[in-house]
């Protein structure tokens, strides 16, 4: 079993993570030895733990949720440029030379829209929240100088995080808060949903129910966001459990393009995978595993 390549993701919350699936398909796809694996690992516990990856022989490893960006404060860790400029990393590769880090989620997200056929170039995006993910997908569409705006629930930390990719990009980034969602709706070509809304807690919950301005009353709600939305508004949710969210839900009935987060995950692997081995995975292979274990789980409820 020593010839075995090892990987893994650090994380924490850990268990519904569909990355070991997804990467021993992968994995098993190409014929390649190796096993990946999913880590409970507490904040206080994560430079001990990549250090003991490191002597254990680990090849590379996935950091998620709440890692990303306390991860690149270790100074035995290279980051590339890209996520030194955001300030978060996703994935880790261990070398002979040391250890260097990538952040590989905001070009799964943009492959992600481009897998259906949906083209940013030029395009108004708005990014709902500011959170980790936020930050990765807007500071590419900074760097891309698309006109971009970052609305939260709390506006000052949109606003914090807009002034540091105007800064780092020379993008004129706008930022607010909540209260004119329709109207940043009816602004925006693409609207990307980057919060927790939608999934686990917060399942039966809708970007939507933020705003005073949208009646709780179904069918008035429709006819509104029919107003706002139209068959040239593509709306991404990065959350892929579950498949539809709420929002999502809302905005397809009100006729706009939606995709959610199933291909942000499967890409973001993709290219971590290529960044460990050297090789091109197949998405579809990735795809289906994912698409198959999110089946068993919604079977489980």
């Amino acid at each position: 079993m020593s010839n075995v390549q090892k990987y893994g993701v650090f994380g924490d919350p850990i268990h519904h993570s569909l990355s070991p699936v997804m990467h021993n398909a992968a994995f098993s796809n190409l014929g390649i030895p190796a096993v990946y694996e999913a880590f409970l690992v507490k904040p206080g516990d994560l430079e001990h733990a990549v250090l003991k990856a490191k002597d254990d022989g680990f090849r590379g490893l996935n950091i998620t949720i709440p890692h990303k960006e306390s991860v690149l404060k270790f100074d035995f860790i290279s980051p590339d440029p890209f996520s030194k400029m955001v300030g978060a990393a996703n994935t880790l590769r261990f070398l002979p030379t040391g250890i260097e880090a990538f952040n590989t989620d905001a070009m799964g997200a943009l492959l992600a829209l481009e897998s259906e056929n949906c083209s940013t170039d030029g395009k108004n995006i708005l990014v709902i929240g500011a959170g980790g993910a936020s930050r990765s997908i807007s500071f590419l569409f900074g760097q891309r100088q698309n006109p971009l705006k970052i609305i939260n629930r709390t506006a000052e930390k949109a606003e914090k995080l807009a002034a540091e990719i105007s800064g780092k990009t020379g993008n004129n980034v706008s930022a607010g808060g909540f209260s004119n969602l329709l109207d940043d709706v009816e602004w925006a070509d693409i609207i990307i949903q980057t919060t927790e809304l939608g999934m686990g807690k917060y399942e039966s919950v809708s970007v939507f129910d933020q705003t005073e301005s949208v009646d709780s009353d179904e069918n008035l709600r429709n006819n509104l966001l029919k107003k706002y939305l139209t068959p040239n508004t593509v709306v991404f949710d990065i959350v892929y459990n579950p498949k539809e969210t709420k929002f999502l839900k809302e905005a397809r009935t009100a006729g706009a393009k939606t995709i959610n987060g199933t291909m942000m995950l499967v890409y973001q692997g993709a290219l971590a995978f290529e960044l460990w081995t050297g090789q091109k995975p197949d998405v579809s292979v990735m795809k289906d595993a994912v698409l198959k274990a999110l089946d068993a789980k919604q079977n489980e409820k």
